[in-house]
């Protein structure tokens, strides 16, 4: 179970009870990028699904999801390490017992419960196929097939013991299951005797949310009202990811994989919910979708390597019959978004340094050289273009991605001169192999140090950006536009924060 609320006083409650509300329908909290993201990748899934390389992807994607399900509850613990060992060679209790440092004992019961999980999660992509309605009775087994290999929970008694008690399988809670912590505070769930009264709610709000909502806010909000009623003895963090997964699924999507690395950003986005904001719960999930979404892209160009040389070839001629179809003008559509993207760029990096530079001019000490702020691009017509390849790809790698610098790049440079200089470079260039119609934007900040023959060179690379900013073909270019300012705007708090420790 995951505690969860800030404490302020002893023995305050934190959160009363409130009965399950509609979902909200005024799309004020859709994802402009996961809806343009999602058309895209809608376009090109069909092509990809019968190949062994997604098949594969999405094998490891379910052994993720299984293994980091319980690691966020605590039912276990290691560190990232073994989950990748896990997730590449499969659920194996010598595994788990050599890299995870468990007991053989031990090791082969936290096996079984992950190959609950993973059960569950297969049984999601075969449970779509059906087109069932959510109902009561699939959330119970689903509880259930949870806890198949948990015959006990924890429970508080009035004196203040935790003690274990029988584990009830399928059933809903019969007692308050309101988690007490350490400092006397407590998060109240739904009591008991209205459970399956908000249960009932609960699916009848969703069922009428199905064609009006968008799916990011649709899985938030199922996921968040389950936590709030709480309504099994234990389980119910599980089955409220395995919830979201579902609908996520059922979207064309992917499962919701929730990893230990993310337990701060996501219990914080649930308190934010608590408090009727369910906006950062909304985007934390848009945000796994992206990953997800631009990582099966990625597998397009490894399925492509892997075809026949005949299927190469008729592919090629296809290509050259096709190179001015409506799809080839559809992907070149991101281009000229980059186009608009590198102009909002420029401007607001020039503006910078010119409302800087004076500034730094007038505090440059008496016989050194003179302070400055300047700014400096390559487009992707320029001679200058190839400049910071290494850097590219030194934060591509960072955030897990490939920078493609064939098609298109374009940079923009802040130089800020004091006792040395500091550049803040945000590159625009390709996303994945091959040309995906997906253009991606890095920012990072780096110093250039004098050499002895002469010149400079550069040190201190640093990603200058909580997070990689995607656009793509499918999204107009206002929220384009929009999203790309606000990125900006953290990046240059980032960066110039860093520039700051540097003096």
């Amino acid at each position: 179970m995951i505690w969860r609320g800030r404490a302020r006083k002893l023995g305050e409650v934190l959160m009363t009870y409130a009965r399950v509300q509609p979902v909200p329908t005024d799309g004020l909290l859709d994802s402009s990028e996961l809806r343009a993201l999602s058309s895209v990748w809608k376009e090109r899934k069909a092509a990809l699904e019968s190949d062994g390389a997604y098949k594969d992807f999405i094998v490891r994607l379910q052994r993720e999801w299984a293994i980091e399900t319980g690691i966020i509850e605590r039912l276990y613990t290691w560190d990232r390490g073994v989950t990748e060992v896990l997730i590449e060679q499969g659920i194996e209790s010598s595994i788990i017992s050599h890299r995870g440092g468990l007991a053989k004992n031990e090791a082969e019961h936290v096996e079984a419960m992950i190959k609950d999980h993973l059960a569950i999660v297969e049984g999601l992509f075969g449970y779509i196929k059906r087109e069932e309605p959510l109902s009561e009775h699939f959330i119970r087994g689903l509880q259930a097939q949870f806890t198949e290999n948990q015959d006990f929970t924890e429970a508080l008694t009035d004196q203040g013991f935790v003690v274990k008690v029988p584990l009830k399988k399928g059933e809903y809670k019969s007692l308050p299951n309101n988690p007490r912590r350490a400092d006397g505070t407590v998060h109240v769930y739904c009591p008991p005797e209205f459970t399956r009264e908000e249960m009932q709610s609960l699916i009848e709000n969703y069922r009428r949310s199905e064609d009006l909502v968008s799916v990011e806010v649709r899985a938030a909000w199922l996921h968040h009202r389950f936590t709030q009623i709480h309504p099994f003895q234990d389980g119910n963090g599980r089955v409220a990811r395995a919830l979201a997964s579902l609908i996520f699924l059922r979207d064309g999507l992917f499962p919701l994989v929730v990893r230990e690395s993310d337990r701060r950003e996501y219990i914080g986005a649930l308190e934010s919910a608590d408090d009727g904001n369910l906006e950062p719960l909304v985007a934390f999930f848009s945000r796994r979708q992206r990953d997800a979404i631009l990582k099966a892209l990625g597998l397009e160009q490894q399925v492509q390597q892997n075809r026949h040389a005949d299927q190469i070839l008729s592919s090629a001629l296809q290509i050259l019959k096709d190179r001015f179809s409506k799809e080839e003008k559809k992907l070149t559509l991101v281009y000229e978004h980059a186009g608009s993207v590198m102009g909002d760029l420029r401007v607001r990096l020039e503006s910078i340094a010119s409302n800087l530079n004076p500034q730094l001019r007038e505090l440059t000490p008496p016989n050194k050289e003179r302070y400055q702020a300047r700014c400096n691009h390559g487009d992707n017509e320029s001679a200058s273009r190839h400049y910071f390849q290494r850097q590219i790809v030194e934060t591509a790698r960072y955030f897990d991605y490939y920078a493609n610098l064939e098609k298109y790049r374009g940079w923009v440079r802040l130089t800020l001169t004091t006792s040395q200089d500091f550049d803040f470079v945000v590159s625009i260039h390709g996303y994945g192999p091959g040309d995906t119609g997906i253009l991606a934007a890095s920012a990072f900040t780096f110093l250039r140090a004098h050499k002895e023959g002469g010149g400079t060179e550069p040190v201190g690379l640093h990603p200058a950006a909580v997070d990689l900013f995607q656009f793509n073909y499918a999204e107009s270019l206002v929220t384009t536009r929009k999203r790309f300012a606000e990125w900006l705007e953290s990046s240059l708090a980032i960066a110039l924060a860093e520039w700051k420790r540097t003096l």
